[in-house]
């Protein structure tokens, strides 16, 4: 099977699985760190661990695998960095480390259904290194999913909306039917009285409303747009006044300047080939329903390519990755 498209974590791993060179696994623990430090808003240190693991590979031919994901990182880096400072005030005061409040203090709107790897919390109150299932997590918490990790989360309250991510992702949380989604991909669903939810990625806001339970997929672009695909309901993604209708199977890009045009994938290949769906140990509660609209797209679709979407390059122009037949 030919890969194209994956994400940049999960690119840089299998690349250094495959190699025993020290100076690679030295490398890789400066890019995790410059992600976290990212993620963190400290994005002037994080430059400067990035700019050490560039220094590292200045030998190494500019094709090379782990040169090229290094420079797109920095890449991502400086634009987070020159949007962060055009933000307002209150929100830098709300990163603020010197302002945490102690861990008794923290709020409970989402409980931890399942969680492997290592996740951690932070912002607003103490920071927690060590979470668990079934413990408790406030709005304005900061999560980070390191690679191997996952989590899925679901509030309390009743909206019913549930956020499962895996393989390196970090992602605020804003409020019941609310989040920031700074990196990684998601699958999140609503299966209670408000069909709704407001996402927001480093250069998109987005919201997505449904009359009848939903559940979708996200992903974070290198360009700080959002791909979306429907798996369950119909959707309606607006964006500043555009706006897209989706069905399961259906995807889009959400970009700065609106919506790409649809594309149809194959919810069977979802099914098998996703980490947000097979790497917890409990599937989605969704999951029979999926399987349902899976075998109900196969029995309309007679001859097709099975295809799994990439990153988006512009409007028109993506990256595919077509499933061969064994």
């Amino acid at each position: 099977m030919r890969t194209v498209g994956v994400t940049f974590f999960l690119q840089l791993i299998c690349f250094l699985t495959a190699s025993s060179n020290p100076a690679y696994l030295a490398i890789e623990e400066l890019l995790i760190q410059g992600q976290e430090l990212a993620d963190n808003n400290q994005f002037s240190d994080a430059l400067k661990v990035l700019n050490r693991a560039m220094g590292s590979l200045k030998q190494a031919p500019r094709s090379h695998p782990l040169r090229v994901e290094t420079e797109k990182l920095i890449k991502i880096v400086k634009g987070r960095s020159l949007v962060a400072r055009y933000q307002s005030g209150k929100l830098r005061a709300y990163s603020d480390p010197n302002a945490l409040r102690p861990l008794e203090d923290e709020t409970r709107e989402f409980t931890i259904n399942q969680l492997f790897g290592k996740v951690l919390a932070r912002k607003v109150w103490e920071s927690r290194d060590e979470l668990s299932g079934g413990e408790t997590l406030g709005v304005g918490r900061r999560v980070t999913v390191l690679p191997k990790g996952g989590i899925e989360l679901t509030a309390l309250g009743k909206s019913g909306v549930s956020i499962r991510s895996v393989q390196a992702a970090s992602f605020d949380i804003l409020g019941d039917t609310s989040f920031a989604l700074h990196s990684g991909s998601y699958v999140m669903h609503s299966l209670g009285k408000e069909h709704e939810l407001v996402l927001k990625s480093p250069l998109v806001d987005l919201r997505i409303s449904s009359t009848e339970p939903f559940a979708l997929m996200v992903g974070i672009t290198t360009n700080g747009g959002m791909k979306v695909i429907c798996l369950l309901g119909e959707i309606k993604l607006n964006k500043e006044g555009h706006k897209i209708s989706l069905v399961p199977g259906e995807l889009s890009f959400a970009l700065p300047d609106g919506f790409s045009r649809k594309m149809n994938v194959e919810l069977s290949t979802l099914l098998v080939t996703s980490n947000l769906l097979t790497d917890f140990e409990q599937p989605p509660v969704f999951l029979k329903k999926l399987r349902q609209q899976a075998m109900m797209q196969a029995l309309r679709t007679r001859k097709r390519f099975r295809t799994v979407v990439g990153d988006v390059k512009g409007n028109d122009n993506f990256e595919l990755k077509v499933l061969e037949e064994n």
